[in-house]
């Protein structure tokens, strides 16, 4: 049964979200929400998914899409060093929906605000004349000496990722070109539809660690490598060699006849954090994360000094310059 009204569908949302938490004095149902802030730092990230550009109702079920839209944004808090704290949540929803698909989006977008101790305390339904629109604005805290930027690198640091890269984009393509089911293509496509925040790995690092600058994987590793050397005014070798890939994955870009390297360098939408720390912190780092999370830190190269620009270290030496890949919006190709 499709919505009845907008009044109707914010009732049912007010009812799934449940009552305000602690420092919430009013969530959702008032003109604004009403936060009484604490002492730490707050942070702001928002983030708008577009039906047929961010996700497809054929490929994924709507809890698994309210999860990911708000993954994207958790991701974006962790790598800067904080916590979600408070979401509001806005909806363009089409005519063809129905009250259990919005249903299904929320128990998605709460389920992923609730493993952190997050909330959604208010935000605005629409109608949509195309497809599902879901538009997110996140605030996070973090404690001043533990919040890290984009553009703190500094010449000399290694480079750490935490995890591997590629499964997300290896995911997308199973669903598009209809692979075969195998554990493999199960493995990739589940992290495509489903993956997870670093929030306890990013965490775990500034515990231990100086990190000068970091960020989360969602553009691609390269790309977002660029970012922190835009930021930081540094330059970035990579080393091919080291950049983790999942051995599912590996065996999938086989299957699909595609680069593995390119496609993990490429591969967006996998949320791993990438920091930049002095390179006589990283064993302890990798031992802590390890110990902590259960999630494999990895070395995949050092910050360089501007004059180097950003670069590619290949397997038996020589270089080549690092290429911008991953999705870009609004680009005439695409997005590639």
């Amino acid at each position: 049964m499709a919505p009845n009204g907008e009044l109707d569908l914010i009732r049912r949302l007010r009812q799934r979200i449940g009552a305000a938490g602690p420092r919430t004095l009013l969530g959702v149902g008032d003109d604004a929400a009403v936060i009484e802030p604490g002492g730490e730092l707050m942070l702001l990230t928002a983030d708008m998914f577009v039906e047929d550009v961010h996700f497809r109702r054929s490929f994924a079920p709507m809890r698994d899409i309210g999860a990911k839209c708000m993954t994207a944004n958790v991701s974006d808090i962790a790598a800067m060093g904080g916590f979600p704290t408070r979401a509001v949540v806005s909806l363009g929803v089409p005519g063809d929906y129905a009250n259990d698909d919005i249903d299904e989006l929320y128990d998605g977008l709460l389920e992923v605000l609730d493993a952190h101790r997050g909330e959604i305390v208010g935000g605005d339904v629409v109608g949509s004349p195309g497809g599902l629109v879901v538009s997110i604005a996140l605030l996070g805290a973090a404690d001043r000496e533990r919040m890290v930027p984009r553009s703190g690198a500094v010449e000399g640091d290694v480079l750490l990722v935490t995890g591997h890269v590629g499964a997300s984009e290896a995911g997308l393509l199973t669903l598009e070109s209809g692979l075969p089911e195998s554990e493999d293509v199960a493995f990739v496509r589940a992290r495509h539809l489903r993956p997870s925040p670093r929030v306890a790995e990013a965490q775990a690092i500034i515990d231990v660690a100086t990190p000068h600058a970091m960020i989360d994987v969602s553009d691609g590793l390269s790309s977002d490598l660029m970012h922190i050397a835009d930021e930081s005014g540094v330059g970035i070798a990579l080393d091919q060699s080291a950049v983790p890939i999942a051995p599912e994955t590996v065996r999938v870009a086989e299957a699909l006849g595609i680069d593995v390297a390119e496609l993990a360098r490429g591969s967006g939408e996998e949320f791993e954090i990438v920091v930049a720390i002095p390179g006589s912190e990283l064993e302890r780092t990798a031992e802590h994360v390890l110990a902590v999370t259960g999630t494999k830190v990895t070395c995949i190269g050092e910050v360089a000094p501007g004059s180097e620009g950003c670069f590619l270290k290949k397997p038996g030496g020589g270089r080549v310059e690092l290429a911008r890949t991953g999705y870009e919006h609004l680009k005439d190709d695409g997005g590639r």
